[in-house]
């Protein structure tokens, strides 16, 4: 009987070590498996939430860029050619005419690289233009509305409208510092490598 408590005894400590044992041995080192998976697992959640925001802006910067191309081809589709600004200024002159103005001058003036808005290099240009009208106001006024409403890119940098005491009421003469927009031709040399590759 005396041996039964040793008994139990031994028996509780043989199993309070086994359980130690396994603690040490099995459980720890899944435990600590078990935090470096979780944190793994953290980390590539992370990184696969950094990725679709990524594709989320790279979706958002590839809209941005069809919406910003068909801009410039729109633009683009409103510049003339080269070729074609004696037309834009026949416009322009006409314009005036229908408007009950006379235009005195039309002159094309030399392009000054610090007033422009376009780069020198680039195969946009502009074209400045001096051009000297008289005749009614409400006429001029209609001018430049019809003006605002051409097709084609035209700014107006300059606005001078002066009357003459020998001039009838509601008279005035206009000096208009304009630039028309247009697409430089390419050079020959560049068209043919293009044409040949």
């Amino acid at each position: 009987m005396k041996d039964l408590p040793i008994r139990k005894m031994v028996f509780a400590v043989l199993l309070l070590a086994i359980l130690l044992v396994a603690w040490w041995f099995v459980l720890r080192p899944n435990q600590a498996k078990n935090a470096a998976m979780l944190e793994e697992i953290s980390t590539k959640q992370a990184k696969l939430r950094e990725i679709n925001q990524a594709t989320g802006l790279m979706g958002d910067l590839e809209k941005e860029i069809r919406t910003m191309e068909e801009s410039i081809a729109y633009f683009q589709s409103k510049l003339p050619s080269e070729k074609e600004i004696d037309k834009v200024l026949k416009e322009v002159w006409l314009l005036a005419r229908r408007n009950n103005l006379t235009p005195t001058v039309v002159k094309t003036q030399e392009r000054a690289n610090k007033q422009s808005f376009v780069d020198s290099q680039d195969t946009n240009a502009e074209q400045p233009i001096e051009m000297h009208l008289e005749g009614d106001f409400f006429g001029f006024y209609s001018f430049l509305q019809a003006m605002e409403n051409q097709p084609r890119i035209m700014r107006i940098a300059q606005m001078e409208l002066t009357h003459d005491d020998k001039m009838p009421s509601g008279q005035m003469k206009a000096t208009l510092h304009l630039s028309i927009f247009y697409e430089r031709n390419k050079p020959v040399a560049e068209k043919d490598t293009k044409t040949r590759s």
